[in-house]
């Protein structure tokens, strides 16, 4: 494991604390107002990939990164490529499916299309009412996604935010798991 995904994940939380995001994104999700949290969610993942050194493509957040100029890549959401490319059509970094919608089976087809991807770092956003739900949905994830998953010199991460702990936002409200591989199970990232 080299620490992609906690680097990552760090610099997320930084730009969670910015007023811009933190405040629209707290809002969003204690009023229920999912595409809104998705829009402001966007905007703090793309900015974290930025402060990694990457560029970043999402909706509302498009870079001149491939020949072709788009603001999704492959239906994903947001897409993070090397800060200099050194080729006009480089393999991403990392990719993140930011899905707002409680449905198990949504969250599944979401983490099943990043891990189609070869890159580094693999992420899913998920969401659910209370924190006590987060370990059927892990267990249902590792069990219907990623069983027998080898997912060598990838990370793979999943951050469930749950309303219950909107108050506590952001360490309260986002909660990090990584694969492992060895275990074949989601583990808590910090």
């Amino acid at each position: 494991m080299s620490g992609l995904a906690l680097k990552w994940y760090h610099a997320f939380r930084r730009e969670l604390r910015d007023a811009r995001w933190a405040d629209p994104l707290r809002d969003a999700a204690l009023n229920h107002r999912l595409r809104a949290w998705t829009r402001h969610l966007t905007g703090a993942v793309v900015s974290a990939c930025r402060a990694m050194g990457w560029t970043a493509v999402g909706r509302g957040h498009p870079a001149e990164v491939l020949p072709v100029v788009k603001q999704e890549y492959l239906a994903l959401d947001v897409m993070a490529f090397p800060g200099e490319p050194r080729m006009p059509w480089p393999r991403p970094v990392a990719v993140f499916e930011l899905e707002n919608r409680e449905r198990e089976e949504i969250i599944a087809y979401a983490l099943w299309k990043v891990t189609l991807i070869r890159c580094p770092l693999k992420g899913v956003f998920g969401y659910r009412q209370r924190t006590e739900e987060i370990g059927e949905l892990l267990r249902a994830l590792s069990a219907q996604v990623l069983a027998g998953t080898e997912a060598e010199g990838e990370e793979i991460i999943l951050v469930v935010g749950t309303r219950s702990r909107a108050e506590d936002f952001p360490d309260g409200f986002f909660k990090p798991y990584r694969w492992d591989d060895s275990r074949q199970q989601f583990r808590p990232l910090l």
